[in-house]
């Protein structure tokens, strides 16, 4: 194994610990578990996770096909272990302000303020509740695609509260099969 391609692996084996780690603490909270405990871990896995992924996507261009294909499923299990981390994090911080698990519809502006890192943005939106929308699972079928894309790109993928690596996840969670492997 390349000394390239073994240092790879062995930061990619601090992030997995570190979903581990994380996710185990959040799924050991309890009714009592304070607001900052919640964003925190769910902030640390969030963070590994896509320092996991990157760190995927770089060992997988240097591996063969059979290397690669042994690799998957474990890959697989670390970002669904992330995933439901992430998921019950915020439905633990839906108890301290449950107006944000509305999908927001925003219907007035401020001007805007200053943000911490340089970037002008602050809204005030009305937020209206809307019924949830169910994705169907592709297996593969390409004539269901532009369909849910669409569906996707507007609930989720053009959606600015959610992170990239948030998105990506969610991204995976609809495919099933070899279209899985390739997202």
């Amino acid at each position: 194994m390349p000394e390239h391609l073994h240092s790879l692996k062995r930061k990619r084996a601090r992030e997995r610990n570190n979903i581990t780690s994380f996710s185990s603490s959040i799924h050991s909270f309890t009714e009592k578990t304070a607001r900052d405990d919640y964003e925190h871990y769910k902030g640390r896995v969030e963070e590994a996770l896509e320092h996991m992924l990157k760190l995927d996507d770089t060992i997988h261009d240097l591996l063969t096909d059979e290397e690669y294909d042994a690799e998957v499923t474990t890959c697989e299990e670390y970002i669904d272990t992330a995933k439901r981390a992430i998921q019950k994090a915020g439905h633990g911080l839906e108890k301290f302000n449950p107006a944000t698990t509305d999908n927001p519809i925003p219907s007035q502006t401020l001007p805007p303020v200053n943000h911490r890192d340089g970037v002008n943005s602050l809204s005030l939106s009305h937020h209206v509740k809307l019924p949830p929308l169910k994705l169907e699972p592709l297996s593969g079928d390409k004539e269901c695609w532009a369909r849910f894309w669409e569906q996707f790109e507007s609930s989720i993928d053009k959606d600015p509260s959610p992170s990239v690596v948030n998105k990506h996840v969610f991204l995976r969670g609809y495919f099933e099969g070899e279209p899985k492997m390739l997202v």
